[in-house]
């Protein structure tokens, strides 16, 4: 009776194991595509995730800071 559990265990395991690639093929990434409206059209979760990965990352997405300020010291002339 214990090996029971022992056995269903790597079944139940496999049980949700889905093994198709993903059907929807994700658009290009480009400034017109890393919109919210274009991210939101794909259907399948993890090809969204990825696109949305991929556009974040993208050179030029985010700017550098012009004039960035050093928190140290902005908290310590407050207290």
């Amino acid at each position: 009776m214990k090996r029971l559990p022992l056995l269903l265990l790597p079944l139940l395991a496999l049980a949700g194991c889905d093994n198709q690639p993903s059907t929807q093929a994700i658009p290009e990434v480009s400034d017109a595509n890393c919109t919210l409206e274009v991210i939101n059209q794909i259907e399948d979760r993890t090809a969204r995730a990825e696109f949305a990965g991929h556009c974040s990352r993208r050179s030029g997405a985010i700017q550098p800071t012009e004039q960035p300020k050093n928190w140290l010291e902005l908290n310590s002339s407050q207290g």
